[in-house]
């Protein structure tokens, strides 16, 4: 058994520390409060839910516009338009 502090933000939690777990392996919660973290270490949480939130949306937009196909399907060979 082991115990991991980590933070709270409302919908994940993020460890404070280093553990070792496999991946896809099921764990139990515990839950123990414990005094708030730090402000330096709640100002990295909140910045990394921050950028985790981003990448979210950024996932979920096509990064080309449809129209990429059809600009690239007109790509001309510029060695025969300049006799190359």
């Amino acid at each position: 058994m082991q115990t991991v502090k980590a933070y709270y933000d409302g919908i994940t939690f993020f460890p404070i520390e280093a553990f070792n777990i496999p991946v896809g392996k099921v764990v139990s919660l515990i839950i123990g409060e414990e005094d708030t973290p730090s402000s330096e270490i709640a100002r990295k949480l909140a910045q990394l839910t921050c950028i985790n939130n981003n990448l979210e949306k950024l996932n979920e937009t096509d990064p080309l516009p449809p129209e990429f196909d059809a600009v690239l399907a007109q790509r001309v060979n510029f060695s025969s338009v300049l006799d190359i």
